[in-house]
């Protein structure tokens, strides 16, 4: 009796790998694993300082991986994942479960230029249109002038024929709606 082909997963894209992941292919996950787990651990220890709590941080990014694996829609697995450690890290010293924090820490919260140049502003601009559409269309509307298409206060008030006043608060309505929506750590950083 013959033995079953043995997959390569060297060769293979990420894209596909999550692919076997889906399926439940352990063998896919462990290829995802070997090939991050090494610059995951040095990001993350770099911004910590402790192993054990590096290494707790990889352990529950990679489960979570693993237990929602039919679920999560990731574009990008590289981006996803250096996003994922660096939530989980931020989360760690937020819940005081890193002892020796102080606010140096937090200037080494940046992702490194590579990754940073992954994100993919077109997810946000996705989530951010999806959370809008709670919101009346003329709100909505003037967000969007204002946000995607850079029209000033005044332009807005004189297309829609309305006050200055009106156009802030309109404004201020979308961005409070956005605030509760998204957070305010993502918010901040993407809109101030």
């Amino acid at each position: 009796m013959r033995k079953a082909k043995q997959l390569n997963f060297n060769d293979i894209s990420d894209e596909n790998l999550l692919l076997y992941v889906k399926a439940g292919n352990h063998s896919a996950f462990n290829q995802i694993y070997n090939k991050y787990w090494e610059r995951l651990y040095i990001s993350v220890y770099n911004v910590l300082m402790d192993k054990s709590l590096t290494e707790d941080v990889l352990h529950e990014v990679f489960s979570d991986i693993w237990l929602r694996k039919e679920e999560l829609q990731i574009r990008n697995l590289n981006s996803y994942l250096f996003k994922s450690v660096r939530n989980n890290a931020l989360l760690k010293i937020r819940n005081d479960k890193y002892v020796g924090f102080n606010s140096v820490i937090l200037e080494t919260l940046t992702l490194n230029p590579e990754i940073e140049l992954d994100l993919d502003h077109r997810e946000l601009k996705t989530s951010i249109e999806q959370i809008m559409l709670d919101l009346p269309s003329r709100c909505r509307s003037i967000f969007y002038m204002s946000r995607f298409q850079n029209y000033s206060i005044t332009e807005i008030a004189l297309h829609f024929g309305i006050s200055h006043r009106t156009v802030e608060n309109q404004l201020h309505r979308a961005l409070k709606h956005l605030r509760t929506a998204l957070g305010s750590t993502l918010f901040i950083h993407f809109f101030c």
